[in-house]
C-alpha cells in the first residue's frame, strides 16, 4: 500500500470518528434540554403581573385622618436654641440676627417681645414658622427668644411661660 493511500484512510476515519462523536453529543445536550424544558410550569402570567404592578404602585397615599396631637416635650431655652434655633442665628444665615449682636437685636426688641415671639411662631421673611420645627410650642419659642437676647446681653421682662398656658 501506498503512504498516501495509508494517511487518507487515517484521515478519514479520525474525521468520521469526529462527525460521529459531535452529532453523539449534540443529540445528547438536545435531549438534555428537552427534558429541561418540559420541567419548566408554564408561565400564566402571574410573575409579570406582580412585577408590573410593584413597578407602579404609588409612593404615597392621601390620608383624611387627623393627625394624633403632638406631646409637648419641656426644653429649655437653651435646648430649643441648640436643637433649632441655632442653624441659623449662631452664624446669620439669611439676614437672621446672630446670638450676640446686639445691634441687629435691638430694633427687633423695640418691637416687644411678644411681637419677637410671634413672628416666630407664624415665621417672617426667611424664617419658616417655628424655626422649621412645628413640634416646638409657644412657649418653647418664646423661652428660646429669652435665651438668644440673655446670651445678647440683652435683658427682658419675660416672664417664664407655664406649659400648659393656652397657645
Amino acid at each position: 500500500m501506498n503512504l498516501q493511500t495509508d494517511k487518507s484512510v487515517v484521515t478519514t476515519s479520525v474525521a468520521l470518528l469526529s462527525g460521529l462523536a459531535l452529532l453523539a453529543t449534540v443529540l445528547f445536550m438536545v435531549a438534555a434540554l428537552m427534558g429541561v424544558v418540559n420541567s419548566v410550569a408554564p408561565d400564566d402570567g402571574l410573575r409579570k403581573q406582580a412585577s408590573v404592578v410593584e413597578r407602579i404602585k404609588p409612593v404615597a397615599r392621601v390620608s383624611f385622618e387627623q393627625p394624633k396631637p403632638a406631646i409637648a416635650v419641656k426644653l429649655s431655652g437653651q435646648e430649643v436654641y441648640n436643637k433649632v434655633c441655632a442653624a441659623c442665628h449662631a452664624v446669620g444665615v439669611l439676614n437672621a440676627p446672630k446670638v450676640g449682636a446686639k445691634d441687629q437685636w435691638d430694633p427687633r426688641v423695640a418691637q416687644g417681645l411678644d411681637t419677637l415671639v410671634t413672628h416666630a411662631v407664624t415665621g417672617i421673611r426667611a424664617m419658616p414658622a417655628k424655626g422649621g420645627n412645628p413640634a416646638l410650642t409657644e412657649a418653647n419659642i418664646r423661652e428660646s427668644i429669652v435665651y438668644m437676647l440673655g446670651e445678647t446681653g440683652i435683658k427682658t421682662e419675660a416672664t417664664p411661660v407655664a406649659a400648659d398656658a393656652p397657645k
